[in-house]
Formats: structure tokens, C-alpha cells, sequence
């Protein structure tokens, strides 16, 4: 089969989780706070798929994101795809059986999400020492909340893998 049947139910858990902290973040609004979880979304279509069903997996993620979100065109399917690219290089050398490795790597996505969110405002708002305590603060709340979400997150895929008649392994890369 040319498309990964993963490729498509990972797209719908990246949708879900979007949906969920979208819905969390219309909570919080009325405290001035938000909270950024993409890093998760990226961590196990880099690891699972082969590289052309990651790339449909990240490229549906990225332009449903830009189109919930109020950025500039493009902006997140091309750093979602960047940055899972990143991940799917070096995807070797991760374990995916536990949650430790793509625990890791959905922080240090997510923490380069957000500093990228930050330094693409504009020179205006980095001049700003309020901007910059807001930032703090969306990064500290995101990184707190991605402790607990992130290793749910994990397990709702792997289960949905289970689940569903695909396959749960990691595809090995091609040995040249």
C-alpha cells in the first residue's frame, strides 16, 4: 500500500490533541495564558513511518494547524516539517518502545516551537521586557502540562495502534 494507514490515524490524534488544548487555551484566556503542545505531534510519525507517509502524516498536521491558528501562511507546516525531518534523520537512534526518548524530543520540539512563535512577532515585540515574561511564562506552563500530556499522548497512539489492524512496529530504515 502506497499511504501508511498509521499516517492517517496519526494525523487524527495530532487533530485531537490541537482540538484539546485549543480548548484548554480557551479556558485559560481570561488569565492572559495559553499553553503550546506541538511537540508531541511530531515525535511518533518521525519515528513510525516511512519517510513518504511521514511526510503526508506532518504535512496535513502542519496546514491544520495554520489553519486553526492565527500565523502567517505556512509557518508551522514548514517548521513542523523541518523539525520532523530533523527527527526522522537521527530516528535511529531512538528507542520507541518507552516514552523516555520521545518524551525528550517533544520538549526540545517544543520548547524550539516556542521560541520560534516568539522570535517571529517582530522586532517590536522582542524589545518588550513584558513580551519576553510572557513567553516565560507560556514556556514554563507548556513544558509542566507536557509532562503529563505527552506520555498519555504516546500511549493513546501506541494503543490505537493495537486496536487497529496496522502495524505496531517502527518501520526500519533501508540499509544501503
Amino acid at each position: 500500500m502506497p499511504i501508511d494507514p498509521r499516517s492517517i490515524l496519526l494525523f487524527g490524534c495530532n487533530a485531537l490533541l490541537l482540538l484539546l488544548t485549543q480548548l484548554v487555551n480557551s479556558s485559560l484566556a481570561n488569565w492572559s495564558l495559553h499553553l503550546v503542545l506541538f511537540g508531541p505531534m511530531l515525535v511518533l510519525p518521525a519515528l513510525y513511518l516511512r519517510h513518504g507517509s511521514f511526510f503526508l502524516c506532518l504535512l496535513l498536521t502542519g496546514l491544520w494547524t495554520d489553519a486553526a491558528l492565527p500565523v502567517s501562511n505556512g509557518f508551522f507546516t514548514i517548521s513542523f516539517l523541518i523539525a520532523g525531518t530533523g527527527i526522522f534523520v537521527m530516528r535511529h537512534r531512538f528507542r520507541t518502545e518507552h516514552n523516555y526518548h520521545p518524551l525528550v524530543i517533544a520538549h526540545t520540539v517544543n520548547l524550539a516551537s516556542i521560541l520560534l512563535l516568539a522570535f517571529s512577532m517582530g522586532p517590536g515585540a522582542l524589545t518588550s521586557p513584558g513580551y519576553w515574561i510572557q513567553v516565560t511564562v507560556t514556556l514554563l506552563l507548556s513544558h509542566l502540562t507536557l509532562l503529563a500530556v505527552a506520555p498519555w499522548f504516546f500511549n493513546f497512539e501506541r494503543m490505537l495502534f493495537s486496536l487497529l489492524p496496522v502495524d505496531t512496529e517502527p518501520e526500519d530504515l533501508p540499509i544501503h
